[in-house]
């Protein structure tokens, strides 16, 4: 039977340990599953992220900086509200090109004919003004690309379509397994641009589109969209094509979501939906536009902008769309596509890692917290998984800084996190279930060893058996009724009144250590005899507490109880007890109660040397003790259940006794 119950706990505890793996291997599943569908919150999250690594420092230095010509606040003051008349447009960028850029991107749109101050007639808007013409000849005169908006709406727009110029001339690569990149990207279905006089004036174009995402944050600056068959570059982007004198590209993309644009020497790593990943670096105040006043007035040194790719724009309050950035700084649009071109144009790219190595990653800490809840404890397991919390995060970091490679590792943390605390609560349950266990067997073999010890009395005393199993019940009703008085309420809750109750049989087990010619003597004692009777209640309680020295038990107060009743059921409340005389609360409360059921059984009780005597006269005995012999409120407790304790008495008494203790 041992074995049995062994080997049934052992079953119990191996389906607990399967539980933790095939819950921890679920879990996990489920999360990378959660990496490929990547939900909304997950990326705002990653967001966050993405956004404590930015760093302020100043940009790559050099000629291959972008320069931002401003329509700021003072450029307004000076001359005029926007728009401005043509012909000051056409001045200011003919005063940029005379400073020989290799590029200018232009933020603004030219989608109507200027109209002469007199003109109010549609005869009039059809002409070509001389402002008109004198913009046109300046964007001829320059390496300029304009600017277009493409837009979304549900039904495409007709209107302008003629206008779009300048689609990217690119070839698009699918590795083995991957899906063509084009498929990916935004599908734009109209456009608002300049007009076709302007577009056919220039070499190169570009949507100004941004794209937020939905916390408001701009982070990724689309790079590349399609419009019909065609696809068309960002303004950064045309910009910098037109400043390398690059006319071709080749979109490609891999099996694991690396997707890449390459330009020329310069591959750029985009998203799967043609977003370039931005790294701002000084953009937050430490680069200062140039204004566009000082070119107007002459104020600008000769060859500032020689060989330099140049953005023209708006700045000014109220003018163009400020957008939100991770650093929660406002930065206007023209700023944007200079940062855009400014990555592009130094090779300073945050790459997005392919979602092949987050799935891995996730995998991986996933794994690692189910397998260190399976074999370590809690404490060491939390301590473990905390450096590798902290180890991932740095890392990630690492990663950013050292290449650009932004690898988020909120999911992974989050696989990590919630193994270890589901996992944790399935093995608590466990654990508690074996402690219960435990719990009971302890319980079990308490009561195993206490009723041993008892039965190894009964073998040297033949009058103990019954008397025994009487005063366990004695005690467990009258400890009842005293946990509702005042004296002894603290004392006695359920759990001790149960434990007090099955001490009872160690009561007399000093009684083994007395030679046998006194145990079953049938005349009185002798003094020197009774005086070594006497010694039974230190044998007793030397016993037990050899026995808890030996096994190292220390403060154990089931053991405690246990002494105090075997050495002090026989003191009484007058002081005229053995073997210490001691008095009243002196005597410890268990040994109080001890003595009136042991008094109350050995008078009612037949011994060698006298006959049983009737309860009811045996009540009165103890009820004349009252404050003399034993504790008053005991004794009115008792009082209170001597019929219940008759009742006891009737049902265990002694063959020998039942014709003078009658329990009809």
């Amino acid at each position: 039977m041992p074995s049995l119950i062994r080997n049934s706990r052992r079953s119990l505890l191996r389906s607990g340990r399967s539980l933790i793996l095939a819950a921890g291997f679920i879990l996990t599943l489920a999360l990378c599953a959660l990496s490929l569908a990547h939900p909304a919150f997950l990326g705002h999250l990653d967001g966050r992220f993405f956004d404590g690594l930015i760093s302020d420092g100043r940009p790559p230095g050099g000629d291959t900086s972008p320069v931002v010509v401003a329509l700021d606040d003072e450029s307004l003051a000076r001359f005029g509200r926007w728009p401005w008349p043509r012909t000051l447009v056409a001045e200011l960028l003919t005063r940029i090109a005379a400073q020989q850029p290799a590029s200018v991107g232009i933020d603004a749109i030219f989608a109507e004919r200027e109209l002469p101050p007199s003109a109010n007639s549609s005869a009039a808007a059809s002409n070509f003004s001389a402002g008109d013409m004198a913009l046109a000849k300046a964007l001829a005169g320059g390496p300029f690309v304009l600017g277009f908006e493409l837009t979304f709406a549900p039904t495409a727009e007709r209107a302008h379509v003629e206008r779009l110029l300048h689609p990217l001339n690119f070839v698009s690569v699918a590795g083995s397994g991957a899906v063509d990149p084009r498929r990916r990207l935004w599908q734009a279905t109209g456009v608002v641009s300049s007009l076709p006089d302007f577009s056919r004036s220039v070499s190169g174009a570009g949507f100004v589109n941004a794209a937020m995402e939905q916390d408001g944050v701009l982070r990724k600056m689309p790079v590349l969209i399609m419009k019909g068959e065609k696809v068309y570059p960002s303004l950064a982007l045309a910009t910098v094509l037109r400043s390398a004198a690059v006319s071709e590209a080749i979109l490609a993309s891999t099996w694991n979501g690396d997707s890449s644009l390459q330009i020329g020497g310069r591959r750029i790593p985009l998203d799967d939906r043609g977003r370039l990943l931005l790294r701002y670096r000084g953009w937050h105040g430490t680069v200062t536009p140039l204004s566009a006043w000082k070119f107007l007035e002459g104020s600008v040194p000769q060859g500032a902008l020689r060989g330099r790719v140049v953005f023209v724009g708006a700045t000014a309050t109220g003018m163009g769309e400020a957008v939100v950035t991770p650093l929660n700084s406002l930065l206007s649009g023209v700023q944007v596509h200079a940062i855009a071109a400014e990555n592009i144009l130094n090779g300073d790219f945050a790459r997005i890692c392919p979602w092949v190595y987050r799935l891995l990653a996730t995998l991986a800490l996933g794994a690692l917290a189910t397998l260190v809840c399976f074999a370590l404890p809690v404490m060491r397991g939390a301590l473990l998984l905390g450096v590798t919390a902290i180890a991932a995060w740095q890392g990630s970091v690492w990663l950013f800084q050292a290449s650009g490679l932004f690898l988020s590792p909120v999911l992974p943390l989050l696989a990590l996190l919630a193994n270890f605390s589901l996992l944790s609560l399935i093995r608590s349950f466990f654990v508690e279930k074996k402690g219960q266990r435990q719990s009971r067997d302890l319980a079990a073999t308490r009561e195993f060893i206490m009723t041993s010890l008892a039965a190894l009395t009964e073998i040297r005393d033949t009058e103990t058996g019954a008397h025994i199993m009487r005063t366990q019940r004695y005690l467990l009703v009258i400890c009842q009724e005293l946990s509702r008085c005042p004296r002894f309420q603290h004392l006695l809750d359920q759990d001790t009144i149960e434990l007090i109750s099955k001490l009872a049989p160690l009561h007399d087990i000093g009684k083994v250590g007395l030679p046998d010619h006194l145990l079953h003597k049938t005349s009185a004692f002798t003094a020197e005899e009774y005086e070594e009777v006497k010694k039974h209640a230190a044998f007793g309680r030397d016993a037990i507490a050899k026995a808890e020295s030996r096994a190292g038990i220390h403060d154990d107060v089931l053991l405690q109880y246990a002494k105090d009743m075997a050495y002090s059921h026989h003191e009484r409340w007058d002081g005229s007890g053995y073997p210490e005389g001691l008095r009243g609360e002196q005597i410890p409360w268990p040994g109080r109660i001890m003595a009136v059921a042991d008094a109350y059984d050995a008078i009612i009780s037949r011994r060698v040397y006298k006959e049983p005597i009737p309860h009811e006269t045996a009540v009165g005995i103890i009820v004349e003790g009252r404050g003399i012999l034993f504790d008053p409120d005991i004794v009115d407790a008792f009082v209170k259940v001597e019929d219940q304790w008759r009742r006891i008495a009737c049902e265990l008494v002694d063959e020998d006794d039942r014709e003078v203790f009658p329990c009809a």
